[in-house]
């Protein structure tokens, strides 16, 4: 199984359980500690990859 696919599969359940759950002041702040994670030391890489995975993770957001 492919990086991609393992990556796909987690967003497609982290988000079936946010819609299944609604959009609470939990589901907010569970967004804003993955992006304090994301741009902190444990986010990934360099400061163009924490700046994309932070948008991504805003994108994923207003999927909600």
């Amino acid at each position: 199984m492919s990086n991609q696919a393992q990556v796909d599969a987690i967003e497609h359940l982290l988000m079936a359980v946010l819609k299944s759950s609604g959009m609470t002041m939990n589901s907010f702040k569970a967004f804003e500690k993955a992006q304090g994670s994301l741009m902190g030391s444990d986010g990934p890489g360099g400061p163009e990859q924490k700046s994309a995975a932070a948008q991504y993770l805003d994108h994923l957001k207003k999927q909600l």
